[in-house]
């Protein structure tokens, strides 16, 4: 069997398989890469930095390549100063169960919940899980807490410097591998549960 051809059991394989995984979807937190990439100067898509980031991922989330079509609520990825990633169950009310694990784009279990994503190793690198190719902005720390220094001035300006994340990282590293210039163009990880 070449690579080319579909099995059953993948719903992203013909117009019945994506019509069937709107209905049977498994539950879970969703992950998507943005379409587009970005300079670090994040805020200026909204009113504040927070709106900023929420325009984007609601923006992208119609070309999102997930097979949960039904999922309403829409995080993107970046800490800022009043909302850390580790904080999304708490500031957002995001499940934080092995009932709604991490998934990637096509259903793959990345961690068996939001805070194992930030604290451990995933179970398989967001590239595998077919969530995005490329480094991508966070403006976090490891464990998912807002980088005070590279943070591009808060999504401000492309002068500083940002923190990124990686998509091949075996690592709870994942999420800061590094603070290139915000001049950069980089895509945003959002999540949809």
């Amino acid at each position: 069997m070449s690579s080319d051809t579909c099995s059953d059991k993948d719903r992203s394989c013909g117009v019945e398989g994506q019509i069937l995984s709107i209905f049977s979807a498994p539950q879970g937190i969703y992950l998507y890469s943005t379409q587009t990439s970005y300079q670090g100067d994040l805020a200026k898509y909204g009113s504040s930095f927070e709106d900023s980031l929420h325009n984007i991922c609601t923006g992208n989330r119609l070309f999102a390549s997930i097979i949960n079509s039904s999922c309403s609520n829409v995080l993107p990825l970046v800490s800022t100063s009043t909302h850390n990633l580790s904080n999304f169950p708490t500031d957002y009310g995001m499940p934080d169960t092995s009932s709604y694990p991490v998934r990637g784009a096509k259903g793959d279990i990345i961690a068996n919940s939001w805070n194992l994503f930030l604290d451990e190793n995933p179970l398989i690198t967001l590239q595998a899980a077919g969530v995005v190719s490329q480094n991508f902005w966070t403006f976090s720390s490891l464990g998912g807490v807002y980088n005070s220094a590279d943070n591009c001035i808060a999504g401000t300006s492309n002068s500083a410097a940002g923190a990124i994340g990686t998509p091949d990282e075996p690592t709870n590293g994942w999420v800061s591998s590094g603070a290139p210039g915000c001049s950069e163009y980089h895509p945003i990880i959002c999540a949809c549960y």
